[in-house]
């Protein structure tokens, strides 16, 4: 793993719970989530309908409903609106682990700029993974692999922690689209080589409901933007590559 160069100072770290339609998660996962690890939580619904947000609202989550469809522009407009250093995100689907959350924050604290729990790094396993996805997520994390040197094992999980300056780089907003949030924070990090950290952390399979996602879409967006960053890389950024300032560009 890199290690960062220097410690800074004390992070805030945000908490977000991306949901729809996940009251039965939310009823099993969300009172064995530690608090106080966190500076702030806030839940971003995408117009649920099964009662996860009246749950929000009984147990005194914030909730924000998504400005625009699609996780991805949920979770940059739920981050436009965050005065924090940092967001993990969490599903409630049952997909994510509590026990990886310590050291996410941990890691954070200590000046990486993304960290991921990767369910391909071992001894961790996904046990909601199918063929199609998995080789899905080894071709795109090889691909990524070229943009950056950090040993990469887990491109497309949405168990992450990173800072959000990530998202204030000129070709993370232009790239951006519903479909790859997350796959494109990992792009960037990698082709600027940022500070990365990965946790292995199983994947259980996820409770009720079905995947939101649809492959052949988020496949062929995921794909696009992989092109599009390796032509950015080639022809657009310089040989030394430093982070934005704090809170811009």
């Amino acid at each position: 793993m890199s290690q960062p160069m220097n410690q800074v100072k004390q992070r805030t770290i945000t908490l977000l719970l991306p949901t729809l339609n996940e009251v039965d998660g939310f009823k099993q996962i969300f009172h064995t989530i530690d608090k106080n690890l966190f500076d702030a939580i806030l839940v971003v619904d995408g117009g649920s309908t099964d009662g996860t947000v009246e749950y929000a609202v009984e147990h005194n989550v914030p909730i924000l409903s998504q400005l625009r469809k699609g996780l991805g522009y949920g979770v940059m407009d739920a981050i436009s609106m965050l005065k924090t250093d940092c967001v993990i995100e969490f599903s409630l689907d049952g997909n994510c682990m509590v026990e990886q959350l310590p050291e996410i924050v941990k890691r954070l604290r200590e000046g990486y700029d993304l960290v991921i729990v990767s369910r391909y790094l071992p001894p961790a396993k996904s046990h909601d993974d199918n063929i199609v996805t998995a080789f899905g997520n080894w071709m795109f994390t090889m691909m990524m692999r070229g943009l950056g040197t950090f040993p990469l094992t887990d491109s497309l999980t949405m168990y992450r922690g990173y800072d959000v300056n990530i998202t204030h780089y000129p070709e993370f907003q232009r790239f951006l689209r519903a479909t790859h949030f997350q796959p494109l924070t990992s792009a960037v990090a990698m082709a600027r080589n940022l500070k990365i950290f990965e946790v292995p952390g199983d994947e259980p399979k996820r409770i009720g409901g079905k995947s939101k996602m649809s492959v052949f879409n988020n496949g062929t967006g995921i794909l696009i933007m992989l092109i599009r960053m390796y032509i950015f890389k080639w022809f657009c950024l310089k040989k030394k590559i430093t982070p934005p300032e704090k809170n811009g560009i």
